[in-house]
């Protein structure tokens, strides 16, 4: 009996994440579409940016942008979006892209100024759903977060851990990178 519920419990889950799932995809953003796309649509539900790189040698920017397109198919109810970090912010620096940023209510709610935050060039898909159970964007209890041992794509198996760091310590302490 206790099974029963548990897979109806499940199948719910999994009836509501299809029924909001309206993204599946990564949005290219241009800048005078920033503020409707980003800012107001994070009203609605999380907006994820990822500020890539003008260089094709960025070797994070690269990887950040091949994980964004796996978890907008995995997510489809939070909506991502990539664009470059100088056509976002004027005089941006290369060196700090990629930059995460995380909008909900018309804020941003979390930075990552390129994947160190994370674990680098070794950064999973696994440590950016950390990071968005611990904003609140993924509930722990998603059932797209179960763990398989035969995962293939790219996800490690085993537990669900937090490996993120928070707010304060991701944020670059260079003001003038903003400006």
């Amino acid at each position: 009996m206790k099974k029963k519920k548990k897979r109806q419990k499940r199948l719910a889950e999994l009836s509501t994440i299809q029924t909001t799932s309206i993204h599946n995809q990564v949005y290219p953003l241009q800048k005078p579409d920033y503020a409707r796309e980003v800012t107001e649509a994070s009203r609605k539900h999380y907006v994820l940016v990822n500020l890539t790189s003008s260089s094709s040698n960025n070797v994070e920017s690269r990887l950040l942008s091949e994980l964004w397109r796996r978890m907008a198919t995995k997510y489809g109810d939070l909506k991502f979006c990539e664009m470059r970090g100088n056509m976002c912010i004027e005089g941006y620096p290369d060196r700090n892209t990629p930059t995460i940023l995380v909008y909900k209510d018309g804020e941003i709610v979390r930075q990552c100024v390129t994947l160190i935050g994370l674990r680098g060039t070794a950064t999973r898909v696994e440590d950016l759903e950390n990071m968005l159970v611990e904003v609140g964007a993924l509930k722990e209890s998603d059932v797209r977060l179960k763990r398989r041992s035969d995962s293939s794509d790219g996800e490690r198996p085993g537990k669900f851990t937090s490996t993120t760091r928070t707010k304060k310590a991701s944020v670059d302490d260079d003001d003038d990178d903003w400006d």
